[in-house]
């Protein structure tokens, strides 16, 4: 490839998915060198290095665990029997990548990760399958789709890291040539800035209690990804469902599974249970119930319990009978019409306490900005240009708003200061208050 790109036309050609065989399929023994592609516009791309993750059966059982279940790796990897329970991999097939089409057309190629060196990956380095993986960069340089899911494996540590790709190392290799998926051009412009390069150590995620498990194994898995409307008419909350979510032509939509009677109703074992069986068959297999089963109980029961810690919302959901109008999503779905709004019943908070929680909270790394306003002993949130949300208190440092992810949870430091403001979203974000932008108590911003 040249060195810089001339031109659009030939960024689109470039930024495809992971290569796999759309270079061609050439006589066996014969290889084309694997050629860094320049950045496009906006890219952020770390170079290569030269490690090598040793290979330990260790290792490798812990790749294909990963693999196999919570990461779901040959769900999009593979071609699937859509006719049987759970769509299961077809025979010979795992890994071998798949095509994705949507009405006949193409829009995703999954590729061949098997370590066939001619149609697979057999020639990527260590190093080239980590950054496409948790960075979003394939082999050669090129822009990844975001339905590969390296903004959730972005939280996998190093040592989980290195085992997926020595287990991946371990696949018998198949042969099979795949076309390359091109990006459009409004593609490219608004997935260029997903990647992030990771140039510090990922250490294991906190395990000390169920719920923080459950956390981590929740954020690879991109439960909240499927399970959480973000662009309707109204936004019933993380977790809350209501998300339609499509493979090969079919549509589905994702069940709430927050801890509401609507919801996540069962306990530990109900879970286990749903999730081992995919509800005797009957679970729709856009959710992959099929690769989340292999999980063992105690994963599945760290789940169960992180879930359970997510604000309640009450929002029937059901992929059966005909789609009627939910006033909780603003969307049409079966059970639509068996919804309805219920205004949260606050509690009383000092106002001397709310007057503590005025001031502006930022997070840089998602370029977001909160102003927290006192007006008439009622906290409200403005964004921008947006028109003041109301927040309503669940406890003395814990409030909602009308139509958003989550409830907001105010923080103190060891002196006693309001220093942050965390989002209870699909995961928790914490936006630093800024000292320097907070207004007298009793204002607004």
């Amino acid at each position: 490839m040249a060195s810089c790109i001339r031109g659009l036309a030939h960024v689109l050609v470039l930024a495809l998915i992971g290569c796999s065989a759309g270079d061609g399929e050439p006589e066996m023994g014969a290889y084309k060198p694997i050629v860094q592609i320049a950045p496009i516009p906006g890219l952020k791309v770390r170079p290569l290095n030269d490690r090598t993750f040793e290979r330990t059966e260790a290792r490798r059982a812990r790749g294909e665990y990963l693999a196999e279940g919570i990461l779901a790796c040959a769900a999009c990897h593979s071609e699937r029997d859509w006719n049987k329970p759970g769509g299961p991999v077809v025979a010979g097939r795992a890994y071998a990548g798949k095509v994705w089409k949507t009405d006949g057309k193409t829009w995703l190629v999954a590729p061949n990760i098997t370590p066939e060196p001619h149609t697979g990956a057999g020639r990527w380095s260590d190093d080239m399958f980590a950054r496409a993986i948790r960075e979003g960069i394939g082999h050669d340089g090129r822009l990844l789709h975001p339905q590969m899911w390296y903004r959730s494996f972005r939280q996998l540590s190093d040592e989980d890291l290195a085992s997926v790709v020595v287990y991946l190392r371990s696949l018998p290799a198949v042969r099979n040539t795949l076309p390359q998926t091109v990006l459009s051009a409004e593609q490219v412009k608004r997935f260029a800035g997903e990647p992030m390069p990771i140039t510090a150590p990922v250490p294991e995620p906190p395990q000390a209690t169920p719920e923080e498990r459950g956390r981590y194994l929740a954020g690879l898995a991109d439960c909240g990804g499927c399970h959480t409307l973000w662009d309707g008419k109204r936004l019933p909350g993380a977790f809350a469902g209501g998300n339609e979510v499509g493979r090969d032509g079919r549509k589905v939509f994702s069940a709430n599974i927050t801890p509401d009677a609507t919801g996540l109703s069962y306990d530990a074992a109900g879970f286990i249970q749903v999730i081992r069986t995919g509800k005797a068959g009957l679970l729709a297999p856009e959710m992959p119930w099929l690769f989340y089963r292999r999980l063992n109980d105690a994963d599945l029961t760290a789940l169960h319990a992180f879930l359970t810690t997510r604000h309640p919302v009450a929002h029937r959901i059901s992929n059966l009978g005909p789609a009627t109008a939910c006033a909780v999503c603003g969307g049409m779905h079966p059970l639509g019409s068996a919804n309805h709004l219920v205004a949260v019943r606050g509690v009383d908070v000092p106002e001397r306490l709310l007057r503590d929680y005025v001031g502006t909270y930022r997070i840089d790394e998602y370029d977001w900005t909160l102003r927290i306003g006192l007006e008439h002993g009622k906290l409200h949130v403005i964004e921008g240009d947006a028109p003041p949300k109301e927040l309503v208190a669940l406890s003395q440092s814990r409030f909602v708003m009308e139509g958003e992810l989550g409830p907001l949870r105010f923080e103190r430091d060891g002196e006693g200061r309001v220093a942050r403001v965390v989002s209870e979203d699909v995961e928790d974000v914490p936006l630093e208050r800024i000292i320097a932008g907070a207004t007298k108590a009793g204002g607004s911003q």
